[in-house]
């Protein structure tokens, strides 16, 4: 089997993990929501029971997609595909780290991170945006939006979880739980459709088109007689 077959294995098991995860957790959540832990102890439902395991488990689909991605697409030799294990190591990471005290300078940095690299990512796609055409220049267009909105995500969170931690602004409105989603939600919607629609345009160029490079801007033509 070579390595663009295993890949696929990889990402479909992973994506069959995630279904998994979902219809567990809508079989749960239900009951979660209305009882506390003890009412639920020795039955299906039960916190850190068989299912609740189960969903943990299956979660590892993250990690079987991306990394089955990596493994199809890297050449052979190349171990670029084990950087697949890094989002299962973050949310690891993030589901035992217990930090004991309030850290506002990992906000601080977390954000001047998130907002750098954001101007970053205007910066580039307002040089690189002429290279694009049509319905490309179309799908960069609408993955840039969705960068707005993933940003926009991250300044709701910041005030979520940043504010009940700060004195002065214990008392201030906070953002709803809801609307993080939906600009979340959105974010990787946008990026979605945008992604489609930039694959979609690269199938519909023939190949010698695609071979031959774009003329860099100001280059001058060559006539034609």
């Amino acid at each position: 089997m070579n390595r663009r077959a295993i890949g696929l294995v990889l990402f479909w098991l992973g994506i069959a993990g995630v279904v998994v995860m979902q219809a567990l957790t809508w079989f749960q959540s239900p009951m979660q929501r209305l009882h506390e832990a003890e009412e639920l102890l020795g039955t299906i439902y039960a916190v850190d029971g068989v299912v609740w395991w189960l969903r943990m488990i299956a979660t590892s689909g993250l990690t079987l997609s991306i990394t089955g991605v990596l493994i199809s697409t890297t050449e052979k030799g190349s171990y670029f595909w084990l950087l697949g294990i890094l989002p299962a190591t973050a949310i690891s990471i993030g589901m035992f780290w217990a930090p004991t005290q309030y850290a506002p300078q990992l906000f601080g940095i977390g954000g001047t991170v998130i907002l750098a690299s954001y101007f970053g990512i205007l910066w580039i796609w307002s040089q690189i945006y002429s290279a694009y055409q049509g319905p490309a220049r179309t799908g960069r267009s609408i993955q840039l939006l969705g960068y707005s909105f993933l940003v926009s995500t991250a300044l709701l969170l910041c005030l979520y979880f940043g504010n009940p931690n700060i004195q002065a602004l214990a008392d201030y409105p906070i953002p709803s739980p809801l609307s993080i989603n939906v600009t979340l939600s959105l974010a990787m919607l946008l990026l979605f459709v945008g992604e489609y629609v930039v694959a979609a345009s690269l199938k519909s160029v023939p190949a010698h088109a695609q071979e031959t490079p774009a003329p860099s801007a100001g280059a001058v033509q060559p006539k034609t007689t």
